[in-house]
């Protein structure tokens, strides 16, 4: 069998808003330069919506093949499970161990089982059901459960989000990642759309269907599953991990990806002495806007349109020596409380796959370097070493639960009043609950940092002219855009250096962001998994 002839790519194919597959092929033909007989299979490979200039149109990119010419056969999107692996009977502990079942964790144990290889997953939140009891718990009455949150239990923090799978990052294992996406029921349009995103309701769905592709294939996934630390032999290799009850659970290689917002994991990796690094990351407050407000920006004359998707942004600047920038937009979205420690208060933003709702948030935030981790002086936190960006955030969350008065309830101010340097009233709606309390955030947020946004809202204003308004609201504080550590490990092998069998994974190590390159990572650590997996059999 003769393999298939590679396409011709046509990319920035221009139409009128509601053209169809007629309309494709021919303007397809037309930039090729062929007859429209001459031409066979076109594909779409992205698409986006242009709503720039008088009129809407939809821009593509095609995959082509002439009439003489056999495509290949179009690839529909299935979850890969290989031969099993054999093992002794009662041989448990010859599974991977990995703990946390965010993107980073599903995606190693889907790689793994490729393998024929199923593991043990270990989240320490609550299954599904457990889990949105837990959040309709702390978003209606105020109430933390630091265990079961928006950031711990199935799924991870992205069980909660907009989904978006958008990354900069190019990798083919990428579409990959869309393919398993839509296998598990997402819609097909996430393979070809230039900003795909999921959303909340759908992520929900996708996840329980994940669950039982995973235990049917041999994992084990166990919620309510605290690790609180690492087994190793006279060898000093991670052998396993050890539980909150204190049971050992035996592991050839341990896949840790708890996330950023699992803090004790740093404390009690640090006193085992796993290397641990500072970076940078960044810290503001969430801006909310009516999202017909920026609709209306964005699109001027065609807001309102049906065929558009409610607009976004993403705005930077540079003030001085820090940037200032926009950071996970969610159009018809929802402002939501993501702290997991009790006494503290952190946000974030969420949104359904429809984006229906009427406000528009994103993060407002400016980048902190580890020089910047002090709180009433420079150098206060040294003391801490790697784990000070932990304590600086911890710092800030501690001032915005007091502003905000208790029960969770967010600190918030009129992005007018925060420039104006006044305190004032609120709108009297938000998406935000359990609810907000008029503050003035610069008592919040340190002057480094509140003069340095204040500053970049301003240059926001000069790109997208209306951004400030009275009533757009910042809602504080968002502390946790990326983590502030990086667990090290090694280039080639992926694991920690000193802690042969650990392999760091995800958000968590410092070693990505987001849903689809956490899912990457994932991947590259399972395929290293599986090399030292081989490796120590055939040697055996």
């Amino acid at each position: 069998m003769t393999d298939a002839p590679p396409p011709k790519t046509v990319r920035e194919l221009a139409l009128p808003l509601g053209s169809g597959p007629t309309e494709l092929r021919a303007a397809t033909a037309a930039q090729l330069g062929v007859d429209l007989s001459a031409l066979g299979d076109v594909r779409v490979r992205k698409v986006s919506v242009d709503a720039r200039g008088k009129h809407l149109r939809k821009v593509y990119t095609v995959d082509a093949w002439r009439a003489d010419e056999d495509a290949p056969p179009d690839r529909t999107p299935a979850l890969r499970r290989g031969s099993p692996r054999l093992f002794p009977e009662g041989s448990r502990g010859r599974l991977p161990v990995i703990v946390g079942t965010g993107p980073a964790g599903l995606w190693a144990a889907l790689r793994l089982l490729e393998a024929g290889l199923p593991s043990i997953l270990l989240d320490r939140g609550g299954a599904l059901p457990d889990r949105h009891a837990a959040v309709r718990g702390l978003r209606r009455d105020g109430v933390l459960d630091p265990e079961s949150n928006l950031c711990f239990g199935a799924g991870g923090a992205g069980t909660y989000s907009d989904g978006k799978l958008y990354t900069r990052r190019r990798d083919p294992e990428i579409q990959r990642i869309y393919e398993d996406l839509a296998a598990l029921g997402a819609p097909t349009e996430i393979l070809v759309e230039a900003h795909p995103h999921v959303g909340t309701n759908r992520l929900i769905k996708m996840l329980a269907r994940l669950e039982d592709f995973l235990r049917d294939s041999g994992c084990e996934i166990r919620y309510g599953a605290k690790v609180t630390g690492l087994v190793r032999d006279a060898a000093g290799t991670v052998a396993g991990v050890r539980m909150e009850t204190g049971e050992e659970l035996p592991s050839p290689a341990v896949i840790l990806a708890t996330g950023h917002s699992a803090r004790d994991v740093y404390h009690w990796l640090h006193a085992a002495g796993v290397p641990l690094a500072m970076k940078p990351f960044a810290i503001g407050a969430r801006c909310e806007h009516q999202q017909a407000h920026i609709d209306q920006l964005q699109f001027g004359p065609h807001a309102g349109n049906p065929a558009l998707e409610p607009a976004e942004y993403f705005l930077t600047a540079q003030v001085g020596p820090r940037g200032v920038y926009s950071f996970c937009m969610c159009p018809g979205g929802f402002v939501i409380p993501t702290t997991t420690e009790l006494g503290r208060l952190n946000v974030n933003g969420m949104s359904n796959h429809r984006r229906g709702s009427d406000f528009a948030n994103a993060a407002l935030v400016v980048t902190v370097e580890p020089a910047d981790f002090w709180i009433d002086r420079p150098g206060d936190l040294a003391h801490l070493g790697p784990l000070a960006g932990l304590a600086f955030q911890r710092h800030l969350e501690t001032r915005a639960f007091e502003a905000g008065g208790g029960a969770y309830h967010a600190p918030a101010q009129r992005l007018t009043d925060f420039l104006a340097g006044r305190s004032g009233t609120l709108p009297d709606r938000t998406s935000y609950r359990p609810g907000l309390t008029p503050s003035d955030l610069r008592t919040v947020l340190p002057e480094r940092l509140h003069s340095t946004l204040a500053r970049g809202v301003l240059r926001f204003e000069q790109k997208m002219r209306g951004f400030l308004t009275e009533e757009a609201v910042l809602i504080g504080v968002e502390t946790t855009t990326s983590s502030p550590i990086r667990i090290l490990r090694d280039d080639t092998t992926l694991a920690t250096p000193g802690f042969p069998g650990l392999y760091p994974c995800g958000e968590g190590a410092g070693q990505a962001g987001g849903i689809v390159s956490s899912a990457l990572d994932g991947l590259r650590v399972a395929e290293a998994v599986l090399t030292a997996v081989d490796a120590a059999t055939t040697a055996g």
